[in-house]
């Protein structure tokens, strides 16, 4: 074989970020915006990994060096290792999704090169085993990730997640509802976020811990409403989840001006998605007004995007079925 190619699907956290750090479940949702990278063997004894954002790198086999494409190497390290050889490789790394937005770009760069480098070298390896190979990669870049990213990038749809206990597929029909993404144009470090909420955490436990606890019933309570296609609920739990997320400090005035706005201009729910403090906002929607509460958003965004929930994860590009 002289190439193959795998495309893997962003995220959105839709319940339950930061709070699913203290041990609570999250709801996160496959979108149809997706990251492909493509794996050809090379004559070289090492990797070169040719990005369209952050342009060209080339690491030796044990190579320590950092940088914006180091975890894509060590995504297909880790595949090169377990099929027991030293093969020099060329990846081509193409990605829609946009970068530090809380969107699981860097999970899905590593998805879709694990499972294109492990098709290249005939490798037959489980879902589980490149959702693993892909976690790896994410420690790279985060320290220590919640394996949402990984996950949902992995196996797509609906997922239902809680820090060592694993996730559950959520069984809903998502065609009548899109999501609209808002990107606010604030830069923001996911660890500095965590950090910071981590921090106040620690200063009033006994009144967090109740917050806490309410996010954890509320995303119980919004995998309910998804199993029974009331997006009406889901919505509200949506904005209910804002509100808990502004009260532990990751909301700002201008994630909140988009918020409101996509809430006036007809979204079900809308509230901050990932770590806070600038990235996107997310707008559930019915089908039909997606469009009128997007138009209302980009006088305010810095980029707007419409997407449905992605049924599919990681897949490769010969074949229009997931891979098993």
């Amino acid at each position: 074989m002289n190439n193959a190619r795998a495309i893997a699907p962003g995220k959105v956290i839709l319940i339950g970020e930061h709070f699913v750090v203290g041990g609570q479940p999250a709801i996160a949702a496959a979108v149809e915006i997706e990251a492909q990278v493509t794996a050809e063997l090379s004559s070289s004894k090492g990797i070169k990994v040719n990005s369209r954002e952050y342009g060209e790198a080339f690491f030796a086999l044990e190579d320590g060096k950092n940088g914006p494409l180091y975890p894509v190497y060590i995504a297909a390290r880790e595949v090169l290792s377990i099929a027991g050889g030293s093969r020099g490789l060329n990846l081509t790394v193409e990605s829609n999704i946009p970068r530090a937005a809380g969107m699981g770009s860097s999970a899905a760069v590593a998805v879709a090169t694990a499972a294109a480098t492990a098709k290249l070298l005939e490798l037959e390896l489980s879902l589980e085993k490149i959702s693993e190979i892909a976690y790896r990669s994410e420690t790279v870049v985060h320290g220590k990730p919640s394996g949402v990213d990984n996950t949902v990038s992995t196996y797509g749809g609906l997922i239902f997640y809680k820090k060592g206990a694993g996730f559950q597929r959520i069984s809903c029909d998502v065609s009548p509802i899109r999501l609209v993404l808002a990107d606010s144009g604030i830069e923001r470090s996911t660890g500095a976020m965590v950090a910071k909420v981590l921090t106040l955490k620690e200063s009033y436990p006994h009144i967090l811990e109740h917050v806490y606890h309410a996010a954890g019933e509320l995303a119980h309570s919004a995998k309910n409403a998804l199993e029974e296609g009331d997006f009406f609920k889901v919505g509200q739990l949506m904005n209910i989840n804002h509100g808990l997320l502004h009260a532990v400090g990751v909301s700002n005035a201008k994630l909140d001006s988009l918020v409101h706005a996509a809430r006036e201009a007809g979204a079900l729910g809308a509230k901050l998605t990932g770590a806070g403090g600038g990235g996107f906002v997310v707008a559930l929607c019915w089908k039909e007004d997606a469009e009128r509460v997007a138009d209302a958003l980009k006088n305010l965004a810095k980029q707007v995007l419409v997407t449905g929930i992605s049924r599919q994860g990681v897949r490769l590009v010969e074949s229009s079925s997931p891979l098993r």
